[in-house]
């Protein structure tokens, strides 16, 4: 019986693999972007090198090169996302007539420098924070001091998270004077190209999938920032609104050097079928698997339970409050504690026959030890 209970305390306690951020790795799109190029007012010549060209550097990308006959209302180049949003790239008299203007254009489709910053960082860091500044530079300011502040407080709570990661938040921004190179990423990740008033923010993980819907001007919080920081560095099996994970990944090019760096990090490959396929199952999994959807700035979605004694009797604030007085406040949501380690359904189980193992060696000793007393009385 000792025996039994001491490898009842070695056995595992089975917990989901994947963090919130190993899932931004794995490809579980069946959509990809599509690049569509009219026949309309385009010479046959042009086409043809557009065809050969598209294989070459639109390889190892999401985005896949289409030639579609003439139609009245999308002539010219234009790129479509599985939604149907449409951005057009070049009207038909502006598109270049050579191989290597045809080159130049589909390398700005398919690859830009802040995509590869945020893929860079994205890969050996936690997240990447994507701030593209406004025209309003006292806002711009006040966001950039709540992302930095908001970075600083995760980095603290990095190492308590279920899959640590060594490095934090990384923030990629973009002035205005680089928007007109951005244009296919801002576009991919729901935002207009083109300049506004207000900063905006989108939280990207993995090879780029957006958590969430973006945040502009007042909504930029620190604890809004935060709180949707935190959530990727939680099990993937959280009791989560699935529509979060499900953002899209920002168009471009993930070669194989990504691919074998991300599974070097990562400790599996997430270009496996049977990986693809769990992690599938899990994120695109319907509501109905979860009793109680949350929202990503609910303490219970985020896995934490902690409470200050004193607060209990009104006297404190909870520990790890965030302090949005800087800020828009009205617009930002709860705060976070700190972090507990996340429930596991399979635990109780585990330590119940542990216990139960125990208890019966513990009265198996007892009785050989009085079976010896009586021989000695």
């Amino acid at each position: 019986m000792i025996l039994a209970a001491s490898a009842l305390m070695n056995l595992p306690v089975q917990a989901c693999r994947y963090s919130i951020r190993d899932t931004g790795f794995v490809d579980f799109d069946a959509a990809v972007y599509r690049l569509r190029l009219s026949d309309e007012g385009i010479p046959p010549a042009t086409t043809a090198l557009f065809l050969q060209s598209a294989a070459g550097v639109l390889l190892d990308s999401n985005i896949e090169f289409d030639r579609t006959e003439s139609t009245t209302d999308s002539t010219g180049l234009h790129l479509r996302d599985a939604s149907g949003r449409d951005l057009l790239i070049s009207s038909p008299e502006k598109l270049p007539g050579d191989a290597p203007g045809i080159q130049r254009m589909l390398e700005s489709i398919a690859n830009s420098p802040a995509r590869s910053r945020v893929q860079t960082e994205s890969l050996r860091s936690f997240a990447v924070v994507l701030l593209v500044d406004g025209t309003n530079s006292a806002a711009n300011a006040r966001a950039l001091e709540a992302i930095k502040t908001a970075i600083a407080s995760v980095e603290r709570l990095m190492p308590s998270m279920p899959k640590p990661v060594s490095v934090p938040p990384q923030l990629v921004q973009i002035s205005a004077s680089e928007l007109p190179a951005e244009s296919v990423l801002l576009w991919g990740l729901g935002l207009v190209p083109e300049p506004v008033a207000d900063p905006r923010l989108a939280l990207l993980y993995g090879r780029g999938r957006r958590l969430g819907e973006p945040l502009e001007g007042p909504t930029i919080t620190r604890t809004a920032v935060q709180e949707r920081l935190v959530l990727i560095g939680q099990d993937c099996e959280c009791d989560l609104d699935r529509s979060w994970l499900k953002g899209p990944v920002i168009p471009g090019r993930w070669d194989r050097s990504l691919q074998e760096g991300a599974a070097q990090s990562l400790g599996f490959d997430p270009e496996s079928p049977m990986v693809r396929s769990e992690v599938s199952r899990i994120v695109l999994r319907g509501e109905g698997d979860r009793k109680h959807p949350s929202r990503p700035s609910s303490a219970l979605a985020l896995g934490y339970s902690e409470e200050s004694v004193d607060d209990a009797a009104g006297t404190s604030s909870p520990t790890g409050a965030v302090d949005d007085s800087s800020t828009d406040a009205s617009n930002a949501p709860p705060s976070i504690p700190g972090p507990t380690t996340p429930q596991n359904p399979q635990t109780g189980m585990t330590w119940w026959i542990l216990g139960t193992g125990m208890a019966a060696a513990m009265l198996a000793g007892i009785g050989v030890a009085l079976r010896g007393l009586r021989r000695h009385a």
